[in-house]
């Protein structure tokens, strides 16, 4: 019985840790796109792109039209995906990916009912009452670009093109770059084809052209965001050791930071004398232990670190990997 409780306050700890986190994700975005990027005519790609430009053309972003809002037109063009994600992925990847979707879409609308827009514009707004439209694309394209690391750390989604990303990749056999590739060139395309119906449906060529080009630049700020978060999840160094006591060195290394090292035998280009060099690719917070136990254990050891851009393996963070791992595992168990 004691057991079973520990066990359940455990699980317990565990999903409320991941829908919080899912929660941080929706509301960053839902914060981005109602507050920031709506308001100065600046969507971003995808299906949340479509429904943004859905929202400017239908509603003009009144609070009274809410029910013609983006977040509920996200629902609605998520649903035939969201099908298919249950039908084909694992059950708690849908879920949570379906929770996110849907705490998005509430906050977008409780965002434009009570118009928080409005408030954050009279607090940000230049004297003469104009918003400035390149701090409001910074920062909702930033805020939008905490999202995607945050929900892919709990193994789930952000719905929309990330999913067909996911199916082109299935069934094309790419790798998870050309996905990414994919998705990227799927937003440009929705963000292009947005500016022009927003231009013809305005009779206005410099808006839609405002529209592009800040609607682009906004993308590129939300993908180096993610490119910054991602490279902390998996930032790692290696260290390179020529040492004269290899053995106690690696010993010492593995046991202390939990990383294997491999072994190479090398030849001094001046002492001409054999020696052993040591390799090993740690995580940079590792580094200034690793370093006190290479002076302890040898004070004569030569060593430096070199950066490393991602490390694939065991003992170090790949969320796009562990992502497409899980998927593959559930199709494989449903065959």
């Amino acid at each position: 019985m004691k057991n079973s409780q520990i066990q359940y306050k455990r699980t317990f700890a565990y999903n409320l840790r991941q829908y919080l986190l899912i929660f941080c994700a929706s509301i960053c975005t839902a914060v981005a796109v109602e507050v920031f990027l709506l308001p100065a005519n600046v969507i971003q790609g995808g299906v949340l792109g479509i429904s943004s430009t859905l929202d400017l053309l239908l509603t003009g972003l009144s609070a009274s039209k809410w029910y013609l809002s983006a977040g509920l037109w996200l629902i609605a063009l998520n649903i035939p995906i969201l099908i298919y994600c249950f039908c084909r992925y694992r059950t708690r990847f849908a879920v949570k990916t379906t929770v996110y979707l849907l705490m998005l879409a509430t906050e977008l609308v409780v965002l434009r009912v009570l118009n928080v827009a409005e408030l954050v514009k009279g607090i940000m707004a230049s004297e003469s009452g104009d918003l400035d439209k390149v701090l409001y694309v910074i920062l909702g394209a930033a805020l939008h670009g905490l999202s995607l690391p945050l929900i892919l750390s709990v193994n789930a989604s952000t719905g929309g093109t990330d999913i067909v990303g996911l199916i082109v990749q299935r069934y094309s056999k790419k790798s998870s770059s050309d996905a990414m590739r994919f998705i990227l060139l799927a937003n440009a395309v929705v963000i292009t084809v947005a500016s022009v119906v927003y231009g013809i449906v305005n009779k206005t060529v410099a808006e839609a052209v405002n529209m592009f080009i800040y609607s682009i630049a906004a993308l590129f700020v939300c993908e180096i965001v993610q490119e910054v978060i991602f490279k902390g999840f998996s930032s790692a160094i290696e260290l390179e050791i020529t040492t004269d006591k290899p053995e106690e060195m690696t010993d010492a290394l593995t046991s202390q930071l939990k990383h294997g090292l491999t072994s190479v035998k090398v030849m001094g280009g001046y002492s001409h004398q054999e020696k052993i060099m040591l390799l090993c690719v740690i995580n940079k917070s590792q580094l200034v232990k690793a370093r006190r136990i290479i002076n302890h254990v040898d004070p004569t050891a030569f060593a430096y670190v070199e950066n490393v851009k991602e490390v694939i393996g065991k003992g170090f963070a790949n969320k796009e990997n562990e992502l497409e791992e899980e998927n593959d595992e559930e199709s494989d168990s449903s065959k």
